[in-house]
């Protein structure tokens, strides 16, 4: 349960205690809306701080909650600060572009205003339960997409662990996790759309560039590189993503001739022996296309048919075209918002 507006000025004030910054409550009266909840002093410096509540933030609804916000007080008051239970690093960014502050009760302050910038670790409240890094290890990441991929199946451990070939017991041990942290259910369902952006906080793909991507024509260096591009994409092979695969899925964007594309390769090995191969470009406008190594095994192996009319690539599923695009904290966010996927993919974003 989140906590109600007492519970959250109660917060923030415990929080700012925590790194010496005093705080008084201010008397806050209902009919001058220009009076915030707290007056914060950093360094000397008062500043009325407004505190909203929510729950589990993340960036699909923020901007209309803001907005909604905003109407119920149009003054200006100097900094306005959103408490909630866990707010996703993609929300983070969408507060930061509105001039809002935070405190995320899992341990973070953010509070900005005229001549003050605080941005620190805190203690986390004590009735918010959450590991300290839930994608530190690289099985929970393969785990929570193998969920956001059937997220209207329910999912056993012993499942998931053949599945991804790993250990009953490290599957068991992330499943515990994502249930403590409130992001599957009883059911071992995910609880949608959190921990998409979840995971999207924690998908960070290794990148290089290569410079003659034409050369993947000739069928023996494309059979070395094991591209798998002319073949069924029901095999392991390179799969085209982000903007690109996002226009060929029908996404509301478009993408110039030309453009180099974004491809993700299954591992580190295979990235390194196409730069050998095709070459390292020498400047940005050399690049022939960018390749990413897969973080999780099902990006290469859930390949879906290059589109008729885009580029001859076989094409990331659906939900780690999304990851890639969520990385965008701007136009990846606007494609987001107006992508519908595919029928048979359910959206998780």
């Amino acid at each position: 349960m989140p906590v109600d507006h007492r519970g959250a000025i109660d917060a923030v004030i415990a929080a700012f205690a925590a790194v010496d910054i005093t705080t008084r409550a201010a008397e806050k009266r209902s009919a001058d809306p220009t009076t915030g909840d707290l007056t914060v002093e950093v360094n000397g410096v008062p500043l009325d701080v407004d505190v909203k509540v929510a729950a589990t933030v993340t960036p699909d609804s923020l901007p209309r909650q803001i907005r909604q916000w905003a109407d119920m007080h149009p003054q200006a008051i100097p900094a306005r600060l959103l408490v909630a239970d866990r707010i996703v690093a993609a929300a983070r960014e969408v507060l930061r572009e509105h001039g809002w502050s935070w405190l995320d009760l899992r341990g973070h302050l953010h509070l900005s205003g005229p001549g003050v910038l605080v941005d620190t670790p805190v203690p986390a409240t004590s009735d918010v339960s959450r590991p300290v890094d839930l994608f530190a290890g690289k099985v929970a990441l393969e785990v929570s997409c193998a969920l956001l991929l059937t997220p209207q199946r329910p999912s056993s451990v012993r499942q998931l662990a053949r599945d991804l070939n790993r250990s009953p017991s490290s599957v068991s041990a992330v499943m515990s996790s994502l249930r403590e942290a409130q992001l599957i259910d009883s059911q071992g369902l995910p609880v949608t759309p959190e921990l998409f952006w979840e995971t999207a906080s924690a998908w960070r793909p290794a990148r290089t560039t290569i410079a003659r991507v034409a050369l993947l024509d000739d069928h023996t260096i494309a059979g070395a590189l094991h591209t798998g591009r002319d073949e069924p994409p029901t095999g392991v092979g390179w799969a085209l993503t982000d903007t690109m695969a996002a226009a060929a899925y029908g996404a509301p964007t478009g993408v110039r001739a030309g453009y180099p594309p974004d491809l993700y390769v299954p591992d580190t090995t295979t990235a390194h022996r196409a730069e050998t191969l095709l070459g390292v470009p020498t400047s940005g406008a050399a690049r022939g296309a960018t390749i990413r190594i897969a973080p999780v095994p099902q990006v290469c192996s859930l390949r879906f048919p290059a589109s008729p009319d885009g580029p001859p690539w076989p094409l990331a599923h659906p939900l780690f075209v999304a990851l890639d695009l969520a990385a965008d904290p701007g136009r990846g966010r606007e494609i987001l918002e107006g992508w519908n996927p595919p029928q048979e993919v359910t959206r998780v974003w």
